[in-house]
Formats: structure tokens, C-alpha cells, sequence
């Protein structure tokens, strides 16, 4: 034996160590002239395993990789053995792609363990997707007695089953009217459409169980799962549906039903089954607007829209716009060319530098709006080489002027501040104390609002007292209303609920009573005036660039608001009249609800205080509410 390691033979006469101990790469066995394997040599031109008086600790099977075979059963465990046997023909493996022996489906034994495992009932068995992450090993020969297994009474057919106990005859039923057949909540509301049954019941089934789980996890309704589950089956009986994936096109046929379209439209896309075939919303309405223009202008129009709506890849390269965007540039640009159409003009072609100038008005916002909509699409088709010549091309079209933001009525401010909808009060503390855009409120989640702040992608804002009370308020009524939504988005309707997506822009507007937009405006020009126009300060709080900021300090001068701002002699609007080395009490102001508590001492060096703002504002614009503070702290 080998005086290195004692556990091979010496490689050749007169040499005291093996093949792997020998120093040096010279010398080095050849493959075993049995089975061709290159390790483990033994000796006499074998490996371990050919070689007749080696010893043979147990090794791995030769087919599934089962560890504990041994070379008495020429290193193939039982199971192997058998389906030698069984299945004689040889060949790759559909999965593994190993020469082996395989079954009907072209699956070696490993593979096809592995697709038992994972196959469900009624679900078709793919070999492939099953094995896709690998395979389990196992070790070989354990389902012998020998080996401590038992397997489970209901599968042991060796043996006889116990007798199962006689059950009691049931006591006969009362006279009375019985049910000729068994009421089915869903197959019955369903086959009253009068489609019949689905054409797959195997993926009725499937589409049924990912209906219930899609409902268990959004938490939905015992009447809305219901009605989601009864408009799948309608649509596969409708459409002869025996296969995914679904299109969304035939999901439409169910509006004129009145079944759930959304719903339906929900759990086939969370599952991976829905096709999306639809026209994009925002495509039928251009199409709509384009409708009465002639044909060579209509299609010129489409290019211009494809290349706004999905962009470009080839040169000259562009990015996709969103839809406000196109929306916006058609309807600037459409009085023009209609008046091109019905002057005679049939392509856009046609128009010349002279026919632009005569549409342009001299100045204003109205001629930045078209001129930038008409520059968009001569450039879009001169670059498509749709165009020979841009007509817009050195032709100055000016700016859109911005107007002079004015304040609310204070009526309005105090009736939704102090709503009795707890939604309406949240969402003007977010914009009217701490001035959040309508798309920061849309977008605002659950673990966005923590430790009394409100975290924002470019901003941290600590919450007023008054704001705190509010959004309390707000949560424990979502939490009565939707105690099982799993919507992540702090603003929920009783539509976006059993959903994920966050609310819509309109929606914001529609609860606060009055435009978001205007109310964060009214918001920054109060702290403009407060802080005497302190830019840094402005774009700190709001998140706003420098040219934004001066827009609203250049309303210090604005008439309309001179007497509107008396206060802001008196000290800042983020920090509260203060004297020298003397520090301001909490005030106390009465509301609609309970006392609420403010103190503008609390300060942050980089956001504002807005709950003295709040107090500021009151004092500023209603003098009674000066005297009852005046009473009480004094």
C-alpha cells in the first residue's frame, strides 16, 4: 500500500506511494481500460470500482444519483433496477438530456420523481418546468421493510384494511318539500346566462382556486369573490375558453352581462394568464379627435402620435411621453389644423412658414401653447422624413407666462380643515399645512408616515399637531371601513381597496372640495410673505426649485395682498413673533373637535413650522379668533 496516504496500492513496481501521492506530473495512469473513468485509479490499469478485490465503500447510483449502492447490484439501486426492467428503451432525457433509460414521456427516473413530486392534480404534467430548479436526491433502497419503512395504511395493499365501523341509519326526515336538485352558488348563477358549461373543466377548476386565493389576499368580499368567480366561468363558457392565456378583448364581452370585468381583469393578471390586447385608451381618444381631418393629414398625425406614445430606438432616438403630454400638445395644435383643412390644406406638407405665422397669435400664452405644439409635430415628421421642410424652424414662440398665485377664501380653508370626513380633514392637513403635491399624496404609502413625519423621496416634513389628529383620525376610519385591504398606499377608495394601486389625481381634487394645486399654492405664498421672501427657506419646505421660489417672493409687492399679511412685522411665519431671549407659549385655538395644541417654538432648521403657520394664518385673517386666543392665554 501506499506509505503516504494507506489507502491505494503502489502505482508500479518498486515506487512506495500511489498515482495521486507521487510528486511530479510525470507518471501520471491511464483511464481505467474498463469503464474509461480518468480517478480513483486502483491498480493493474482499473479503478476502484472494476477492480475485483478493491474495496468498495457505498457510492452513489449510476442513474437517479442515489447515494448507498454498492457494486454487487452493479452500482444501481433497486428503484433503478426495476425501471431498467420496466421501461427497456434508451435514450436523452426530455430534461437532464442524459442517455438513460426513459418512459413513454421521454423522462429518465430521477426527472420523472422529480415531476411526481411537483405535480398538482388537474394540471397537466410538463417533465421540463418541473424539473427547471433541479432535482431532490434521495438516498437508495429505503422503501424496503428491512430498512425501518412502513408505508402509510391507505397505500399498504398487502395487507387488508381494518373494517371500517357500520355507520347508524339515518333518521328519517320529517315530511316536507326536499330539493329535487343541490343549489351550486356558482355553476348555477353561472349556467343562467344561458352559455352552457366551460369547455375544460380542468381549467374551470384552475381558474377558480387562483379566483379564491386572489380574493383571500386582497381581502375581498364574500359578494364580490362570488361574483368574480361566477363571471370566470360565464367567459369561459362565452368564449369556448379551453386554454391560457385569456385575452383581455374577450374579458370585454362581459360588460354587456353586467358581470365584474375588473375583478376578472385582476386575477388573471396576478396569475400570469392575461393577454393584454387592448387599444390604449389615449390611442382611440387621438383617433377620435382626428376623426374629421383629411386622409393624407390624418396619417402624417399618426406617425407623430406613435413616435409621442413609444417612442423611438432607431436614430434620431426618443422617449416615450406620457399621456397628459400628448393629450395636451393635440389639443393646442387641432384649431390650427382644422383651419388648414377647411382653408383647402389636405397634407401637412402644404403648409408653409407663411400659413404658421398667420395662425400665431403676437404673444402670450397663447402663442407659446400652439406654436410649441406645431413645432413638436413638423419637427417629429421632418426628422421621420415624412416633411422636406420644418415650417416652425426659427420662428421664436416665447414662454408660457406664469400667473400671479392669490390666497383662498379662509371660509373654504376652515370648513375642509375642519370637515367632519375624516378623508377631506387628512388631506388638507397634508396640503394646506405642509403643501404635499397631488402626486406625493397619490403615491404615499403606509410606512411613509412613522415617528411623527412624513418621509418623501426628496424630503423629510415633521407633522403639525393639528395634521397628527387628522391622519389618526383618517387611518382608525380606513381601518373600520377596510379592515383586511392589503393596499399599501396610505389614501384608499372603496375601488382601489381591494386593489394595490395608489389613487388618481382627480380623486384628491374632487374630496378636498377645491384644486390641490391651488392650496399648496395659497400655502407657499403665505410662507413667502411670512419669511420676507426667504428662498432657501421656500424651496427647503416645498421641494421647489430656485426660479419657483422667487415666483412667489415676487408677490411681496402684489396689491392684493398688502393688507392680507399684516403679520409679518411681527417675526417669521416658520418661527412666530419671538422677542429677545424669550420664548412663546403654546397657543390654544378653539376648532370644531377637541382642544388642539400648538406651539411654534418647535422648530427645524431645515422644514418650516407649519403648525404656526396655522395659528398665523387664523390671526392674520380672523380678528374674533385673535380676542378668544388673547382671553385664554392671558
Amino acid at each position: 500500500m501506499c506509505e503516504r496516504c494507506g489507502q491505494r496500492p503502489q502505482g508500479y513496481h518498486a515506487r512506495r506511494w500511489c498515482y495521486d501521492c507521487k510528486p511530479g506530473t510525470k507518471g501520471r495512469p491511464r483511464p481505467c481500460r474498463r469503464c474509461g473513468s480518468v480517478g480513483d485509479y486502483w491498480s493493474g490499469g482499473l479503478c476502484r470500482r472494476c477492480h475485483q478485490y478493491a474495496p468498495q465503500p457505498p457510492d452513489s447510483c449510476r442513474d437517479c444519483l442515489a447515494w448507498g449502492v454498492r457494486r454487487t447490484r452493479n452500482w444501481l439501486c433497486g428503484g433503478c433496477q426495476s425501471w431498467r426492467v420496466l421501461h427497456p428503451v434508451e435514450g436523452p432525457c426530455i430534461s437532464c438530456g442524459q442517455r438513460l433509460s426513459i418512459n413513454d414521456r421521454l423522462a429518465c427516473r430521477l426527472c420523472w420523481q422529480q415531476t411526481r413530486d411537483q405535480s398538482q392534480r388537474n394540471e397537466p404534467i410538463d417533465v421540463p418546468l418541473a424539473n427547471r430548479h433541479g432535482q431532490q436526491l434521495m438516498f437508495a433502497n429505503m422503501s424496503s421493510s428491512k430498512n425501518g419503512f412502513r408505508p402509510h395504511p391507505r397505500r399498504d395493499f398487502r395487507r387488508p384494511g381494518p373494517e371500517a365501523p357500520r355507520r347508524e341509519p339515518r333518521p328519517a326526515p320529517l315530511p316536507d318539500q326536499l330539493d329535487l336538485f343541490a343549489f351550486r352558488p356558482i355553476e348555477d348563477p353561472a349556467r343562467r346566462y344561458g352559455f352552457g358549461e366551460p369547455p375544460s373543466l380542468a381549467l374551470a377548476t384552475l381558474l377558480d382556486r387562483h379566483a379564491r386565493e386572489h380574493a383571500e389576499g386582497h381581502g375581498w368580499s364574500e359578494g364580490q369573490t362570488t361574483r368574480a368567480r361566477i363571471g370566470l366561468r360565464v367567459l369561459q363558457a362565452l368564449r369556448r375558453i379551453d386554454a391560457a392565456p385569456i385575452k383581455a378583448s374577450d374579458v370585454l364581452h362581459l360588460v354587456p352581462l353586467g358581470l365584474s370585468v375588473r375583478a376578472v381583469l385582476a386575477i388573471l393578471d396576478t396569475n400570469g394568464l392575461l393577454e393584454d390586447d387592448r387599444t390604449p385608451t389615449v390611442q382611440v381618444w387621438f383617433e377620435r379627435q382626428i376623426l374629421d381631418l383629411p386622409e393624407p393629414m390624418t396619417g402624417e398625425l399618426q406617425i407623430w402620435f406613435e413616435v409621442l406614445h413609444c417612442g423611438s430606438s432607431t436614430p434620431p432616438r426618443s422617449r416615450p411621453r406620457s399621456i397628459v403630454t400628448i393629450q395636451t400638445r393635440t389639443r393646442w395644435a387641432l384649431p390650427a389644423l382644422h383651419a388648414w383643412a377647411d382653408a383647402g390644406h389636405r397634407s401637412l406638407r402644404e403648409i408653409a412658414r407663411a400659413d404658421v405665422l398667420a395662425l400665431l397669435p403676437a404673444s402670450g400664452t397663447a402663442r407659446a401653447t400652439l406654436g410649441g405644439a406645431l413645432r413638436s409635430i413638423f419637427t417629429i415628421l421632418k426628422r421621420r422624413k415624412v416633411l422636406f421642410v420644418n415650417p416652425t424652424a426659427r420662428i421664436s414662440v416665447g414662454n408660457v407666462e406664469r400667473r400671479t398665485p392669490l390666497p383662498l377664501d379662509t371660509t373654504r380653508l376652515r370648513e375642509a380643515f375642519n370637515s367632519p370626513d375624516p378623508v377631506r380633514a387628512a388631506l388638507t392637513a397634508l396640503v394646506g399645512i405642509h403643501g404635499l403635491r397631488a402626486r406625493e399624496i397619490c403615491a404615499l404609502q403606509l410606512t411613509d408616515v412613522r415617528d411623527g413625519r412624513v418621509h418623501l423621496p426628496d424630503r423629510t416634513i415633521p407633522l403639525a399637531q393639528p395634521a397628527k389628529v387628522r391622519l389618526d383620525a383618517y387611518l382608525a376610519d380606513r381601518v373600520l371601513r377596510w379592515p383586511n385591504s392589503v393596499n399599501p398606499h396610505f389614501f384608499i377608495h372603496c375601488l382601489s381597496a381591494t386593489a394595490t394601486g395608489p389613487v388618481r389625481r382627480p380623486w384628491v381634487t374632487d374630496r378636498l372640495g377645491m384644486s390641490a394645486q391651488a392650496l399648496r399654492q395659497d400655502r407657499i405664498v403665505d410662507e413667502a410673505h411670512a419669511t420676507g421672501g426667504d428662498l432657501r427657506r421656500i424651496c427647503d419646505f416645498f421641494g421647489v426649485t430656485m426660479a419657483t421660489a422667487a415666483h412667489y417672493a415676487a408677490t411681496l409687492d402684489h396689491p392684493d395682498l398688502a393688507g392680507a399679511n399684516a403679520d409679518t412685522a411681527t417675526g417669521s411665519r416658520t418661527q412666530g413673533p419671538t422677542r429677545e431671549h424669550q420664548r412663546p407659549s403654546p397657543v390654544r385655538f378653539p376648532t370644531t373637535g377637541p382642544s388642539v395644541f400648538l406651539n411654534p417654538s418647535l422648530l427645524t432648521r431645515k422644514r418650516g413650522d407649519s403648525a404656526g403657520w396655522v395659528s398665523r394664518r387664523i390671526q392674520s385673517r380672523q380678528p374674533t379668533i385673535i380676542a378668544a386666543i388673547a382671553a385664554s392665554t392671558s
